[in-house]
């Protein structure tokens, strides 16, 4: 019986011998650096960019298992555009000796992206491949052909293909910054389960924990079902929830590979909390009220915001606002409390996107007594220029008496007067002059509900350390 464990053993053991023997000789196979060249090389091909990989290891359980996996950012010197820590490949192991890679499943963790705007205000996800330089032409001497022989085989070395089946991302994030360093869009949390065909049709599903945009809009719970084939890709069945409420988009986008891409969103908005949407956006959302709803589509090439073009419209739903803050000042003025807190009865916003602007086509904000309205353009660099009017009606212009003065004159609607202004300046600094239409006074620069919903997000500044009590 001893004699018989003890052989049980040696076979143990010796299996053990070997399988350590095979994963060695595999890993040393992996590592070598023809195989390396050729996976490197067809990753390079894939993704049209050049790619490194600190360290490889193989495992039976998990696969082969790349450390340190980075693209370089195409815009940037030293800078990367996808940073992974680990990249899992389960994969056939013998048609590599075939040069076939048959990767049955990938598996992304941690990964994280930065998209940089270039100076031009273009976005850049792959360099544009060079033309190859003419080759000179040399003389050589003449030699004539010769024939190969009848039974000479004509050798030929097989291309090292990569076949790619199933796919995950785990954990990813992402970063949209600017050409001025300001971050434009973050996301995280972000999940991907998708499997590739024999067609080389591409479909799953993804979802997102987290994501701002400028730091002002906050969707998360973000789930979606994709399709690619061949140049098309399709996002549909979109929802998220910003705001306590909630939304749903698709989008389609074709990526042919000659010519620029173009995409297709369409989206809409239900539901949506005002006090919890100001309050996101830094705003001051206290004595406010209300829900908005609408929907809005964006189409063009979305690495180049001058072919952006697109319409929207939202309204508001038993709304109370707080005003921006000239619109206090001219409440406070004329003595018109319903300027301090605005009770909408009619609350609604019509634009279009174009020639890098957003043209607001009617905005009006109307309570019991007032009617706000502007119109006009705000561009995609944050400038702005619209035109406003302030209307009261008769009950209004019968309380202020002789202070309207000859400022307010009448409207289209024989129970309102009105005064007319001008919003200009930037998004962070907007200006207005119906102040000084009213009264004579300038006013400089206004903040507010404005401000604060259309602020951009200033470049992250390096903090000093403090120094230690005592040091020199």
């Amino acid at each position: 019986m001893k004699r018989f464990a003890k052989i049980i053993l040696a076979i143990i053991a010796g299996l053990a011998a070997l399988l350590l023997l095979v994963l060695v000789g595999i890993n040393l196979y992996l590592q070598s650096g023809n195989v390396q060249q050729r996976v490197r090389l067809a990753t390079e091909q894939a993704l049209g960019m050049p790619v490194t990989v600190k360290r490889t290891l193989y495992t039976p359980w998990s696969g082969l298992t790349l450390s340190g996996l980075s693209l370089p950012d195409p815009t940037i010197p030293d800078a990367t555009l996808v940073d992974a820590p680990k990249f899992s490949v389960q994969f056939e192991f013998w048609p590599l000796l075939n040069r076939r890679f048959i990767i049955t499943s990938v598996s992304l963790t941690d990964p994280h992206l930065a998209l940089r705007q270039t100076e031009g205000n273009k976005w850049v996800l792959v360099p544009p491949r060079p033309s190859k330089p003419a080759k000179p032409i040399v003389e050589v001497p003449t030699v004539p052909p010769t024939t190969p022989l009848p039974n000479e085989p004509v050798v030929r070395a097989p291309a090292f293909t990569v076949e790619l089946q199933q796919f995950h991302v785990v954990g990813g994030s992402a970063d949209i910054i600017d050409h001025r360093g300001r971050v434009l869009g973050h996301l995280e949390g972000l999940i991907i389960d998708g499997k590739i065909d024999a067609a080389h049709r591409v479909e799953g599903d993804l979802w997102i924990d987290r994501i701002a945009i400028a730091d002002t809009l906050f969707p998360n719970r973000l789930r979606a079902h994709f399709v690619q084939e061949g140049e098309l890709l399709s996002v549909t069945d979109v929802k998220c929830a910003i705001a306590d409420g909630k939304v749903r988009a698709e989008f389609h986008a074709v990526s042919p590979r000659k010519g620029p891409p173009d995409f297709q969103l369409k989206t809409e908005v239900e539901d949506v909390s005002i006090p919890t949407l100001i309050s996101e956006a830094h705003g001051n959302e206290v004595g406010t009220d209300g829900r908005l709803v609408g929907r809005f589509e964006l189409r063009g090439n979305p690495l180049d915001s001058d072919s952006l073009a697109g319409h929207g419209e939202f309204s508001l739903d038993a709304a109370q606002l707080r005003p921006v803050d000239f619109i206090q000042t001219i409440g406070t003025i004329l003595h018109i409390d319903e300027l301090q807190m605005l009770k909408l009865k009619l609350a609604q916003l019509r634009f279009d996107v174009k020639d890098e602007r957003v043209q607001i086509s009617d905005l009006t904000l109307q309570t019991e007594n007032v009617i706000i309205s502007a119109k006009g353009p705000i561009r995609f660099d944050g400038k702005l220029k619209l035109d406003g009017r302030l209307m009261l009606n008769e009950k209004l212009q019968q309380q202020l008496g002789g202070l309207l003065g000859d400022n307010f004159t009448p409207s289209e609607d024989a129970n309102y007067k009105q005064v007319s202004f001008d919003v200009t300046g930037h998004i962070d600094r907007p200006k207005t002059n119906l102040v000084e239409k009213i009264t004579g006074i300038k006013l400089g620069n206004m903040g507010g509900l404005l401000k604060g919903l259309f602020r951009m997000p200033a470049p992250q500044a390096t903090v000093e350390p403090s120094p230690t009590p005592g040091s020199n």
